[in-house]
């Protein structure tokens, strides 16, 4: 009975996120219709929204039917395989989507909304560099072009099987051939100091974003962050560095998978070492906020782990 209720929950969780992505993939369908030439800024800029927001939707629901189906035991697992309406609606739904991907126009829409949102992560980096108007855009297509090579990159290792997590290192090496021909265009581009100064700078992109989140807890206190303590700080974390994921070099590997997409939301573990370090930098209440997101980090890692560890769902009462 048990095993029954498992299935049961399974199943309705299949089915409700095949109806959620349905929706999501219909949303879809109405943006690859529209042409972006004709739209004016503001149409265009909520078209990109509403395709950033799809694509989030979709790809969450399918980790969420993975997930679920790996949980569920050999049992429920042999249970999905022997449904093939079920996977041959997935199949397609699928395969529909990634037809979309593949669209020109999708593509130019993916590429203005990519390109728009360098600035958020890179503009230390692009203010640094003092390149001119027109070496800065190129720059920027460059690292859209970055981008798109780690989709394409992503979509062939998992038409060949090669799962991130099961095979991390040939998955790795995947990513770093696609993106080795951008890289050289970018050392070109820049310069070998300018791409010297790029690499440290995407390395330290977690500790960045670490040291932002500092800035924004004290930017409305009486001590907030002075950029001399924030540059201080960004090099304290990089030299403290609790393991990460990547391998270590700028731009490839599953490590600049959240430096490139979304424009790098990774943030650097706060460790021990850190905190005893930035005693040296940081005021009495400055150095509380860096402890205070400390235990936040924490915290999230321990929820974290509490729902993996957490398994099916128990099955419904009296059954």
């Amino acid at each position: 009975m048990m095993k029954s209720a498992r299935n049961y929950l399974l199943l309705l969780l299949a089915l409700t996120t095949l109806a959620a992505s349905g929706l999501a993939w219909i949303e879809y369908q109405d943006l690859a219709r529209l042409r972006a030439e004709l739209l004016d800024p503001a149409e265009r800029a909520d078209m990109q929204k509403r395709l950033a927001d799809a694509q989030k939707r979709v790809r969450d629901l399918e980790d969420q039917l993975v997930a679920a189906r790996g949980r569920g035991g050999p049992d429920q697992r042999e249970d999905a395989e022997t449904r093939p309406d079920e996977q041959n609606r997935w199949a397609g739904r699928r395969g529909g989507f990634m037809t979309m991907m593949n669209d020109p126009k999708i593509q130019k829409l993916m590429a203005i909304q990519q390109k728009g949102q360098l600035d958020a992560h890179y503009a230390a980096l692009f203010k640094s560099l003092n390149l001119s108007p027109q070496q800065l855009d190129q720059f920027k297509n460059l690292l859209v072009q970055k981008q798109q090579a780690l989709m394409d990159a992503m979509a062939a290792a998992r038409e060949q099987g090669i799962n991130p997590r099961g095979d991390p290192v040939a998955f790795n090496q995947a990513i770093s051939d696609a993106q080795a021909a951008v890289d050289a265009q970018i050392q070109s581009a820049l310069g070998d100091a300018g791409f010297s100064q790029y690499q440290q700078y995407v390395q330290t992109l977690p500790d960045r974003n670490t040291v932002t989140q500092l800035q924004q807890a004290l930017s409305y206190t009486s001590t907030p962050l002075s950029d001399d303590q924030a540059s201080q700080m960004i090099q304290l974390l990089a030299n403290t560095a609790v393991q990460r994921g990547g391998n270590g070099t700028a731009g490839t590997g599953a490590g600049a998978i959240g430096a490139l997409f979304g424009g790098g939301n990774q943030a650097a573990q706060i460790g021990q070492e850190a905190i005893t370090q930035s005693s040296g930098i940081l005021s009495g209440p400055q150095l509380q906020a860096l402890q205070q997101l400390q235990i936040q980090q924490q915290t999230q890692r321990q929820i974290q782990q509490a729902m993996r560890q957490a398994g099916p769902p128990p099955p419904p009462p009296g059954g």
